[in-house]
């Protein structure tokens, strides 16, 4: 290896600089993102080890850089922080890069055949100005692909946010739940059940259990109204559902079919199928399981 020139050791008072910032200064990346892009794909080394972007380098370091088919080997002459212009590159950078390092990138550039260098076999080591072009094809094919990525990031975000909102939509349609009317219609028969608790419904039949066969409670359904006042409540509260169950174990009515629940100023409507309002038929007092949202009623 030659020796660094000590004469140009730093840029004013540096002693250190990152890795991808000398990187874009001496122009082997037009810009310090494809720079660090690099060091973050394993493609630099300092002094033989791989090196994350904020690696500091100083003189006398030895860097490997890959850049598509083409290895370049340089060394630190002198540091600098802000990118300097192509005839001045010489003063910071030594190309320690091996003929046959150059001479098998402008080859494999040959055969891809994308408007690339044409040598002819055996030809040795590149020109300085085919290895200006060499790099600037480089530098084309490594900014082209940093494109894309982008482009592709830009994409697949859009496209998460397109089905998040899709997404958002058809829940928002499935858990719209229905207008409910909370006062019995004029098919509706009224079942006395306790003193502050009355059933109305369409239809009432028995519940059977699918299994046995058994009966376990009795049915309500049909525009299906629960008016109920909780011991101690100062108001009483309304259900109206589809279907209302009278289980006798736990003495309760379970209401489901997007039930809804008018207590004062509030509604409380479910927002799932599988949400249900559960009524003890002793005390009234009530509770509503699974998601719901709640309204307010300013009418009568």
């Amino acid at each position: 290896m030659n020796p660094v020139d000590e004469s140009l050791a730093v840029e004013g008072e540096l002693e250190s600089v990152r890795v991808d910032v000398w990187l874009w200064a001496v122009r082997l990346f037009k810009t310090r993102t494809l720079a660090a892009e690099a060091c973050k794909k394993n493609q630099v080394s300092v002094n033989g080890q791989r090196v994350k972007p904020a690696r500091q380098v100083r003189v006398g370091d030895e860097l490997i850089v890959k850049k598509g088919a083409l290895v370049r080997t340089v060394a630190v002459r002198a540091l600098l922080s802000k990118r300097v212009a192509a005839k001045e590159v010489e003063s910071y950078l030594e190309d320690r890069t091996t003929e046959e390092a150059w001479a098998a990138a402008a080859e494999a550039r040959q055969r891809q055949k994308e408007g690339g260098l044409s040598r002819d076999d055996g030809a040795g080591r590149p020109t300085k100005k085919e290895r200006r072009e060499l790099d600037d094809i480089m530098v084309e094919a490594e900014e082209r692909e940093a494109l894309f990525r982008k482009l592709a990031k830009s994409m697949k975000n859009q496209l998460l946010i397109l089905f998040s909102l899709v997404g958002i939509s058809a829940l928002a349609m499935a858990a719209d739940p229905p207008k409910r009317s909370f006062e019995p219609s004029e098919k509706s028969v009224v079942f006395q059940l306790a003193e502050n608790l009355s059933v109305s419904a369409e239809k009432l039949a028995p519940e059977l259990d699918e299994s046995t066969g058994a009966m376990k409670g009795l049915a309500a359904s049909g525009h299906v109204i629960i008016k109920s006042k909780p011991k101690g409540a100062e108001n009483m509260i309304v259900v109206a559902c589809d279907k209302a169950v009278y289980q006798s174990e736990g003495d309760v009515i379970v209401l489901t079919g997007w039930p809804a629940v008018k207590s004062g100023m509030q509604i409380l409507r479910a927002t799932s199928e599988e949400t249900y309002v559960r009524v003890e038929r002793g005390t009234g007092k009530w509770a509503i399981k699974g998601p719901h949202r709640i309204d307010l009623s300013f009418g009568r």
